[in-house]
């Protein structure tokens, strides 16, 4: 009887172990991106295309320039402020805010080519900041995008493929040619663009290719890392666009066909996605532009007049 009891536990516990062999629990994500909410005003969501968008860590405000017009909410997503249409400053291309509060606007006008406006809390312009001293390899530099960090600019053209850094009175610190940067034949300068375009924590500049089906980091001395492989499965780019670092360290790429947001760790290792097509809140529809804040909740832009929908990462 005891050998007989015995072997039919043996038995269970042998059962059992297969079992969790066969089929092992399912195991929680060690980052999820929770959504919550879009931004809005008091009559509701705002249901615009795609626009820009900037987050002042400092202050917790949020900027989006959508058709000349800069946006200002506050740090549970409501409109408090607008300005920019009523400034003769031709196309507003960019926009961010500095350490001081000061906003920046990145515009294009014919008579006065690019030049960077700061402007009071109020929206007001203060000053004109022209790029200085550019070399003469990029005298023609014609920037589309600007970031604001540590107090100089990082400015690029996502057409041109071309980065510069400047400090905030504009004088010209470094430039890279991205071009040869990727490596790339004369006969593609001209079908090849950027697209994603920030600058992590430890002054690293971030960026898509999407032809490529690549995310690249450029670090201040010039040196270059890249991972990204083409393809429908998980932690594979279909169309990559924007792109930021969280305080961990983990890239965030948007892919605009997936409809989703693809996390990877610091050493370019995939570790989960959150995000995807649909109508409801928390889905998304075409997405691009993506920021994030000092609480690492996430902004996204997208088509379908859908607004920026944000998230929250949370961590196991």
């Amino acid at each position: 009887m005891t050998t007989a009891r015995t072997f039919r536990m043996h038995s269970a516990v042998l059962a059992i172990v297969l079992l969790g062999f066969i089929a092992p629990p399912a195991t929680a994500q060690p980052i999820r991106g929770g959504f919550l909410y879009t931004l809005a005003n008091f009559t509701g969501p705002l249901t615009r295309n795609f626009s820009r968008v900037s987050v002042d860590t400092a202050r917790s405000e949020t900027y989006v320039l959508y058709q000349n017009n800069v946006t200002v909410f506050n740090d549970a997503g409501m409109e408090v402020y607008q300005f920019g249409d009523d400034l003769d400053l031709g196309q507003i291309l960019d926009v961010a805010v500095d350490e001081e509060g000061d906003i920046l606007l990145l515009a294009y006008k014919e008579s006065q080519g690019t030049s960077i406006t700061r402007c009071n809390y109020r929206g007001e312009p203060i000053s004109r900041i022209v790029l200085r001293n550019l070399p003469r390899g990029l005298s023609d530099f014609s920037p589309n995008r600007m970031v604001s960090k540590g107090g100089k600019f990082y400015l690029a053209s996502t057409f041109g493929l071309q980065a510069v850094t400047a400090d905030r009175d504009g004088n010209f610190q470094k430039g890279y040619d991205l071009f040869s940067v990727l490596d790339l034949e004369e006969k593609d300068r001209g079908s090849v663009e950027i697209s994603g375009f920030s600058v992590d924590r430890e002054g690293n500049i971030l960026f898509t290719v999407p032809v490529l089906f690549r995310a690249y980091s450029l670090s201040p001395d010039g040196k270059v890392s890249y991972f990204g492989q083409p393809g429908g499965a998980a932690g594979r780019f279909n169309i990559a666009a924007g792109i930021v670092r969280d305080r961990r360290g983990n890239y965030l790429i948007v892919d605009k066909l997936k409809c989703a947001i693809l996390v990877f760790d610091r050493n370019f290792k995939f570790v989960t996605q959150f995000g995807n097509r649909g109508y409801r809140p928390g889905e998304l529809i075409a997405p691009g532009e993506i920021a994030i804040d000092s609480r690492d909740r996430v902004y996204v832009i997208q088509a379908g007049r859908r607004g920026v929908s944000v998230y929250a990462l949370s961590y196991e």
